[in-house]
């Protein structure tokens, strides 16, 4: 079943066409990553979904219908942004409450256990009092991505997630989306310039460079048979350009914390 489905896209800003005729679609529970070099359209993409940004012509389909112009409150999608976007004065149980106070069917009682329920799936009740800034950088994303999940989105999207934080922390969180996607049968867009991290994560990639699209194939698939000589140079040499630098970076002791 396709969850979400995108015809023709185009955006133009400043006169620059930042998109051009983007067309894929994501099935109900796969994990797709939108793989690409800074400036390469994959954050449009990802604002158009959301809905924070209208393209300039094309159609968003969710479930077959047509959400273009629908508002982002009115998506049932959830994001998980990069610089975790969480309350500092709040306590990590508090943020992940605070996603379910607007949700009209959620009571106070049944939020708060639903909350806890989240915040343990993701290993941090020990923390659940503490305030952000009590918190390593990997557990404040788990923090963001346990009040994504808390209001049950149907589609959830990340933003470049894992940028801001250390190998040995990326490795750890990788392995815990991966869990989750599989615990909730969440469909999940993934935006990401990391080729190890879309590699490890997704049932699919989409590479994209300069607003097109140069392959939409599964991992195995793109290594195999780069579409062009852009996929060949930016995904596969430098995956392995990646997956050297980590092996020393485990070898080394720095990965064994």
């Amino acid at each position: 079943m396709i969850k979400l489905e995108v015809r023709n896209l185009v955006h133009v800003f400043n006169k620059q066409e930042i998109l051009r005729d983007i067309n894929f679609s994501v099935e109900d529970g796969e994990f797709l990553s939108i793989l690409g070099p800074s400036g390469c359209g994959k954050t449009t993409i990802l604002r158009i979904l959301i809905g924070l940004l209208r393209p300039s012509s094309g159609t968003v389909l969710k479930d077959g219908r047509d959400i273009t112009g629908l508002a982002a409150s009115k998506r049932n999608m959830g994001i998980v942004f990069q610089n975790y976007a969480l309350f500092q004065n709040m306590t990590v149980l508090g943020n992940v409450e605070y996603a379910l106070a607007f949700q009209k069917e959620t009571h106070a009682g049944s939020a708060r256990n639903r909350a806890e329920n989240i915040i343990e799936l993701v290993g941090l009740t020990e923390h659940k009092d503490k305030k952000p800034h009590k918190l390593s950088g990997g557990q404040q994303q788990r923090v963001a991505i346990a009040r994504t999940l808390a209001m049950n989105p149907e589609i959830i999207l990340f933003d470049e997630p894992m940028s801001a934080l250390d190998a040995a922390t990326r490795l750890s969180l990788r392995d815990e989306i991966k869990e989750i996607q599989k615990k909730f049968r969440s469909t999940m867009i993934y935006i990401t310039h990391d080729q190890e991290e879309a590699f490890s994560l997704s049932d699919r990639i989409m590479v994209m460079d300069h607003g097109v699209i140069h392959q939409i194939d599964t991992p195995e698939n793109i290594i195999q048979n780069p579409a062009d000589e852009f996929v060949r140079d930016f995904v596969i040499t430098n995956l392995r350009m990646k997956i050297n630098s980590l092996t020393r970076y485990i070898t080394s002791g720095a990965g064994g914390v």
